[in-house]
């Protein structure tokens, strides 16, 4: 879209020059007609990889004049699920799909089955519900360190939560409290959150949308928090410091220890974000693994998300926040009292929820057990520690940081989001990285299957000597990480965002 030399120019200049030189481009109609045609052409090359089913099943604009067979209903959508289902079945996916085993899906659909027309806001027409989120809370509290803040026993002190759409909203809810607590409680109208530059972008979109700044912290050469930085970054104005464990990007820990004593001598919140790491790390501990703490252990830690949708193994749309104490849990809630509706209340973000998804959760969790997620944690590590010495052994990548279960890989010497690209041309779906360039794997319980880590391995040994052989080649999602990881115009890559979120709701 801009010639190399000018885009190093601009990365040259202060953040205010560029923002102002940004504005200024946008209302020169000739450049608003090139980026016009240059947001099109990339939108185009991805169209059919977009919409594969244009032309090959019947679409919908609007309703049909009459409804459709239910069979027949039935039929189309189970030849669109055989055509997406066999990548991540055979462990093509990075995440996405964490358990994926069929005896495994086959209970979590008997049991949302059994509570499809559920709710949890009618919860005096299905106290069901109520029991089963009570205890998904009670155990991911218990096994992020619940009994000891009972042997603290600290007033007030009481490990507790919710449970939440997913780790998206526990961050959000979690951010919100932080807010609200701090307006009561400590008189904060500009609030501010410490978090390092790898925190998750949950975490951005909870500042936007609740008028919280953010004051983002470098990491070091390891990918991990820079304590000193945050202990820099605190103002009287902050109201949380924020921790990983592990980040998404690199799957580091942060040092959440210091972090979050640094919270705790300054009167504030600490957040520990283990929406990725919540139902590994404590089983990766009592296996043996080296895992830095973390959880409820540590006094400064006020509040923890963890996925029970993720290495949960539960259905996709359930997360659990946690608190430290009922007092803080309290201002994420939200309560009315004076509407002419009657009384109303929600805990979380939502008001009628699927009570079928906490129920599957519920089913989930005590289906594992202690041993279930043992074996799961064993198996994936051992995935994750062979995936990783392969990547080390190809002289043309580089891995970033260190982490038991996310591989986190760069090239030095050739355009990695080629790499990424000739992956996928393989079936892969991985997750690309800027800042700096990368890719990663999360390893799941779908790469712990006979030969699928082997096969991940020779299909990126064959990814790398394509690129290498092709380095020019073009198409595929390259040019778009390529130029949101080098364009200094930040807003000309969320423009391109927002018309690539418009093409996913074009019929």
């Amino acid at each position: 879209m801009l010639t190399e030399r000018l885009i190093q120019a601009m990365n040259r200049l202060p953040g205010p020059v560029l923002a102002g030189l940004e504005r200024g481009l946008k209302r020169l109609p000739p450049l608003r007609r090139l980026l016009e045609r240059e947001y099109e052409k990339l939108l185009d090359e991805l169209e059919p990889s977009l919409k594969p089913y244009r032309g090959r099943f019947p679409s919908f604009a609007r309703l049909p004049a009459q409804g459709r067979p239910r069979e027949e209903i039935l039929e189309e959508m189970a030849a669109m699920q055989a055509l997406e289902e066999a990548r991540w079945k055979q462990g093509f996916a990075s995440g996405a799909v964490y358990h994926g085993g069929q005896e495994h899906i086959d209970f979590l659909n008997r049991v949302y089955a059994l509570h499809s027309q559920t709710n949890p806001l009618h919860a005096d027409l299905w106290p069901s519900i109520v029991k089963f989120e009570a205890e998904i809370v009670a155990m991911t509290g218990e096994m992020l360190g619940a009994a000891a803040v009972r042997e603290q026993a600290a007033p007030g002190e009481e490990v507790c939560g919710t449970v939440t759409s997913g780790g998206t909203e526990s961050i959000l809810l979690a951010m919100k409290a932080y807010r609200d607590w701090a307006r009561e409680e400590r008189g904060i109208t500009r609030p501010e959150m410490v978090l390092p530059v790898t925190a998750h972008a949950a975490f951005d979109k909870a500042a936007r949308y609740f008028g919280i700044k953010q004051v983002r912290i470098p990491v070091d050469r390891t990918f991990a928090a820079d304590v000193e930085a945050a202990r820099r970054a605190i103002t009287r104005n902050t109201v949380v410091l924020v921790g990983s464990a592990p980040s998404f990007p690199h799957g580091v820990v942060d040092p959440i220890a210091q972090l979050s004593e640094l919270a705790r001598e300054r009167g504030i919140g600490f957040h520990t974000d283990a929406c990725l790491g919540g139902f590994v790390l404590p089983w990766a501990e009592k296996l043996g693994h080296p895992v830095p703490p973390f959880d409820f252990r540590l006094p400064g830690v006020t509040s923890i998300s963890a996925d029970t949708h993720k290495y949960g193994y539960a259905a996709k749309g359930t997360s659990v926040i946690l608190y430290r104490r009922p007092e803080l849990r309290r201002f994420q809630y939200y309560t009315t009292s004076d509407w002419p509706g009657g009384l109303y209340l929600s805990p979380t973000f939502a008001g009628s929820r699927p009570g079928g998804l906490s129920a599957a959760c519920w089913a989930a969790l005590v289906s594992m057990g202690e041993e279930g997620y043992l074996e799961a944690t064993r198996l994936i590590l051992a995935a994750a520690a062979f995936i990783r010495a392969g990547v080390a052994a190809m002289p043309e990548l580089r891995l970033l940081g260190e982490s038991l279960f996310v591989v986190a890989f760069t090239a030095d010497g050739l355009d990695i989001y080629r790499v990424l690209d000739a992956m996928a041309q393989r079936g892969w779906s991985l997750n690309g990285l800027h800042r700096p360039p990368a890719i990663h794997i999360a390893v799941t319980l779908r790469h712990t299957a006979p030969g699928v880590a082997q096969r991940f391995l020779a299909d990126l040994r064959d990814a790398v000597a394509e690129v290498k052989a092709q380095p020019q080649a073009q198409g595929g999602m390259a040019p778009i990480y390529g130029m949101a990881a080098t364009m200094p115009l930040r807003g000309l890559v969320d423009e391109l965002l927002k018309r690539y979120l418009d093409r996913l709701y074009r019929v």
